[in-house]
């Protein structure tokens, strides 16, 4: 799950560490060959991409804090951060230099994307159509076992095993080479559809068993780098819709925030409703990504909007045709029938 949530930090946090010192004749720093001056580091770094990025998060944190941070706990940073150090464990600090990051940029780009996750719920609405997709895919949580193995043919071996009535567990503990279930029989935390930390061929291969079955096939795996035989220890009854609709939201709103096109737009939306004046003419387009993301969705709703209308009149133009035809057609009928009549009158 890391990797991937790191993975979109890195263009959030890309520059959080430089500092703008500002505009003066102050220096920086001093050498025998001359002194470089804050003026001087300023020019620089304000042509730099990664300055450029800087002067966007600053902004956009800003505005977004002020709008929604009273939604965005600390507490819940905090626990975003040790998550993710657990999981790294002592390759943490090196896999955040890899990326451009220290602790503490990290820990600013976590509390950016969580200002960017509620502007998505303020400004994102979910039909009732959408939440109900979402809900047909949604599998609750389920309880299984594993055993990995290095190889495709050594995981065929232990189906033999298990098909000749081998016990899953104990060939767990003696065949795997899962440091984190071996010793539990292969016992794995429960997880939903939803969960992040594992790979989509391996929820769909465990949802598809029923209680008691194990995967016949080896279910291979990139981020593990082998091959799982899954065994279906239990899983958890689906609520009703209704019961489950809120969660079914929070489901559509990560799918949104995994759409940076999207998430882009929102963000510019609310930029443009802050009224951001940039002083420095030099440094005007750096929100330009966001703002015109806004525009491009701005206009996409609109011409929806305008073929939806469109729509609509030329149904109704052809509904008030139908009727037209429908009553000159009736008044044709009627004509006719009156001039029959009459003439029935006259032969009389």
């Amino acid at each position: 799950m890391w990797k991937k949530v790191l993975g979109v930090l890195v263009a959030v946090a890309v520059a959080v560490g430089l500092a703008a010192w500002g505009i003066g004749p102050k220096s920086i720093v001093t050498t025998d060959a001359g002194n470089v001056s804050q003026a001087e580091y300023y020019k620089n770094l304000k042509k730099s991409p990664a300055g450029q990025q800087e002067l966007a998060n600053m902004i956009i944190q800003k505005v977004l804090d002020d709008k929604y941070g009273d939604k965005v706990s600390k507490k819940s940073i905090e626990k975003q951060f040790k998550d993710a150090k657990q999981q790294y464990g002592s390759q943490f600090s090196q896999t955040l230099s890899q990326n451009g990051m220290d602790e503490d940029s990290f820990r600013q780009s976590l509390e950016i994307q969580a200002l960017e996750k509620q502007a998505v719920i303020a400004n994102e609405n979910y039909s009732t159509k959408q939440l109900r997709k979402a809900y047909n895919s949604y599998q609750p949580k389920t309880n299984v076992s594993v055993i990995l193995t290095s190889s495709e043919d050594d995981a065929k071996k232990v189906i033999a095993e298990l098909n000749k009535g081998g016990d899953f567990a104990k060939l767990a503990k003696e065949k795997s080479i899962d440091t984190n279930t071996k010793k539990n029989g292969g016992k794995m935390t429960a997880f939903d559809s939803t969960d992040a930390n594992l790979e989509d061929d391996f929820k769909s291969a465990a949802f598809k068993l029923k209680k008691g079955e194990y995967t016949k096939t080896p279910v291979a795996s990139q981020s593990s780098q082998g091959y799982f035989i899954i065994k279906k220890n239990s899983q958890a009854s689906k609520k009703s819709f209704s019961a489950l609709k809120s969660k079914m939201k929070s489901i559509l709103v990560e799918q949104t925030m995994s759409d940076t096109t999207k998430v882009q737009a929102i963000v510019g939306d609310e930029l443009g409703k802050a009224d951001v004046n940039i002083k420095d003419s030099t440094l005007q387009n750096v929100l330009s990504t966001y703002t015109q993301a806004a525009a491009t969705a701005k206009a996409a709703k609109s011409s929806t909007s305008s073929e939806s209308s469109s729509s609509k009149s030329s149904e109704s133009s052809s509904s008030a045709s139908s009727k037209s035809s429908e009553s000159s057609n009736s008044s044709s009928s009627e004509s006719s029938e009156s001039s029959s009549s009459a003439s029935s009158q006259d032969d009389k």
